[in-house]
Formats: structure tokens, C-alpha cells, sequence
């Protein structure tokens, strides 16, 4: 549509219409559109709610089967490390990898292993004398 300037008629009439009074909305228009208002921003604040649980759950979702999954592998670890082989058992698969290992030289390498795996493995720090209990002079 083109943008032509209007008659000066219907200018005249254009400008009576601007200026002349115009009827007020009825108070249920008011009251209608505040209801609608009020109903969206509820309606929204439920949606928002419910996201916010949501990632709340997925949070702990994934929080939990993270820990399950350390503590199976924690129990993995404890499981394999209780069932060491005992010294012959070693003694016998090093002789077995290595032929030309004497049965004495054999027996000596599982049971050093052994000392050194028991070593290796951590102390509570209660079993440890504090230095104020050293017997040092």
C-alpha cells in the first residue's frame, strides 16, 4: 500500500477522531487480562520448578552411580589384592617362566616379593609412635 498523503477531508476528520474522547475498557476487560497474567506467570514458575528438580535428580542421578561405581571398583581392588598367591604358588610360576631358576633361588625371589608386598602396603597412622613416645635418648 502506498503512503499518500490523505485528502485534506479525511485529514480533518482524522484529527477530530484523535482527539475526541474514547470509551474506557469495562473493569471485567481489567480483570480478564490480569486473570490470563496472573495464570501464565504461575504457569511459568511451575515450569521452572519442576526444571530445577529435575536437574536436581539427574545431579544426584549421576552422583550416585559415580560413587557406586568407585566403591565397586575400590571392592574390585580390595578383592584382588586379599587373594595373593602364597610363596610356593610364586615360587612355582617363577620357575615356570624361567626354567634355569634353581628351586632355592626361586623360593628366595617369592619371599622377598612377598616381604616387599608387605611393606608396600599402608600403615594406619595410629601404628606409628608419635615422637614425643620415641624411646630415643
Amino acid at each position: 500500500m502506498e503512503n499518500r498523503p490523505l485528502p485534506p477531508e479525511l485529514q480533518r476528520l482524522e484529527r477530530l477522531l484523535a482527539c475526541g474522547p474514547r470509551p474506557e475498557p469495562s473493569g471485567a476487560l481489567r480483570q480478564r487480562v490480569l486473570g490470563g497474567v496472573r495464570s501464565e506467570l504461575r504457569s511459568k514458575r511451575i515450569v521452572l520448578k519442576w526444571r530445577v528438580a529435575a536437574a536436581v535428580a539427574a545431579t544426584l542421578l549421576v552422583g550416585l552411580s559415580l560413587s557406586l561405581g568407585a566403591l565397586q571398583a575400590a571392592g574390585f581392588a580390595r578383592q584382588q589384592r586379599d587373594v595373593s598367591p602364597n610363596v610356593d604358588e610364586v615360587a612355582l610360576r617363577l620357575r615356570q617362566l624361567s626354567p634355569g631358576l634353581s628351586q632355592e633361588e626361586s623360593l628366595r625371589q617369592a619371599v622377598l616379593r612377598d616381604i616387599a608386598a608387605e611393606s608396600s602396603r599402608q600403615i594406619p597412622p595410629g601404628d606409628f609412635p608419635s615422637p614425643r613416645e620415641s624411646h630415643d635418648p
